[in-house]
C-alpha cells in the first residue's frame, strides 16, 4: 500500500483552495516532483535565526540589506528577492509574544520524527524552531513554523490548522512526561 504525505502548509492551502488547486495538491502528493527548487531560503533561514535568538532582529535586518544589494538575473531570482525582502520586513514589524522576550529558552534539536499520521496521511510538520523553557518551575515546549508565499498568505482558519497540527506534533512527538506544550499567539504576529 502506498503511503501518502503532505506538508502542513499544503494541508492549510488545501483547506482554502479551489477545486482545481485541491486536485493539483493531491496530484503533487501522489507524484512528487523530486527536483523542486526551494524558494525564499534566505528569508526562512534569517527568521529562524532570529527566533532562535529570543527575537533578535539582527540576522533579519542583515538579510534584508544583503538581498537589497543583490542583482538578480533571472525572473525567478527577482521574485525570490522581492518576496523574501517583504517577508523579512513583515517579520521585523511583528510583535512576538512577550513571554518569548522575557525568558531564557533553549532551542531543541529534533532528532525524532518530523511528522504524524492523520487519517492515513503522513502530515509533515518539520518545525523551523522548537524551544524549551521554564516558567515558575514548569517546563514548557513550543515551536514555530513559518510560511512565506508570494500570493498564498494564510487566513485565520489556515493559521489555526497549522497551529493545531504543530501543537499535536509537539505533544505527541517532542514533549516529555512533565513538560507542557504552550500555545502562544500574538494578534500583531497574525496581522503583519
Amino acid at each position: 500500500m502506498k503511503e501518502y504525505k503532505m506538508s502542513i502548509n499544503q494541508l492549510a492551502e488545501y483547506q482554502k483552495g479551489t477545486d482545481n488547486k485541491k486536485r493539483s495538491i493531491i496530484r503533487q502528493q501522489k507524484n512528487p516532483n523530486k527536483f523542486l527548487v526551494a524558494w525564499y531560503q534566505m528569508a526562512k533561514a534569517r527568521i529562524k535565526k532570529a527566533l532562535q535568538k529570543n527575537g533578535d532582529l539582527e540576522p533579519v535586518l542583515k538579510g534584508i540589506e544583503e538581498l537589497k544589494m543583490r542583482k538578480p538575473e533571472k525572473k525567478r531570482q527577482v521574485t525570490d528577492k522581492v518576496v523574501s525582502i517583504d517577508a523579512m520586513e513583515r517579520f521585523v514589524k511583528m510583535e512576538l509574544p512577550k513571554l518569548l522576550k522575557d525568558i531564557d529558552y533553549e532551542v531543541i534539536k529534533n532528532g525524532k520524527r518530523k511528522s504524524f499520521m492523520l487519517n492515513g496521511v503522513e502530515i509533515i510538520i518539520s518545525p523551523d524552531v522548537i524551544i524549551k523553557g521554564e516558567v515558575d518551575g514548569q517546563v514548557f515546549i513550543g515551536g514555530f513554523k513559518t510560511h512565506i508565499s508570494k500570493s498564498g498568505k494564510f487566513n485565520r482558519e489556515q493559521q489555526r490548522i497549522v497551529a493545531s497540527c504543530l501543537y499535536k506534533f509537539l505533544v505527541n512527538e517532542i514533549a516529555g512526561e512533565d513538560e507542557i506544550v504552550q500555545a502562544l499567539f500574538s494578534e500583531e504576529y497574525n496581522r503583519a
